[in-house]
């Protein structure tokens, strides 16, 4: 056969390992995008949530008392992932929703503000596995971040 009456193109074993690279990139890549949208989601939340507890904190400096529901105040919104931030003063809440830590202490002494997170799932106590990736209110406002890292 001379070069002119060989066919020309890819072979079959070819194209399916073309394939094959495509398939595994797309899988590496769309997992970090997943990573990635998540991050940004922890990021925003934390960021509405320092908005949020500052707002109710100028109330508490000019005298005023803490709202019963963000509702009250205007400040009702939704999280990141499309569920309205949780927020309990905690003079006269019962102590069973009152968020703690693993040594079961109150994260805060006035109110409590979170986000449920990516699983829209929680418990008071932050070291359960429901409120891993839970963001929290803690220390006062010292602390806004995923309960896992408080």
């Amino acid at each position: 056969m001379s070069k002119r009456d060989r066919p020309t193109g890819f072979t079959l074993v070819e194209v399916m390992i073309a394939v094959a690279i495509i398939g595994v990139l797309a899988a590496l890549s769309t997992t970090n995008y997943q990573i990635y949208i998540e991050r940004v989601r922890v990021a925003r939340a934390v960021v509405e949530m320092r908005g949020l507890s500052l707002h109710l904190q100028t109330i508490l400096i000019n005298g005023g008392t803490l709202p019963p529901t963000l509702a009250s105040v205007q400040l009702s919104q939704a999280d990141p992932w499309g569920r309205m931030y949780v927020y309990r003063r905690i003079s006269g809440a019962p102590p069973f929703l009152v968020r703690k830590d693993q040594f079961l202490v109150p994260l805060n002494t006035d109110f409590d503000l979170y986000s449920l997170g990516a699983d829209g799932q929680s418990q008071p106590p932050v070291t359960h596995p429901l409120s891993l990736d839970d963001v929290v209110r803690g220390a006062n406002g010292a602390f806004i971040g995923l309960a896992r890292n408080y």
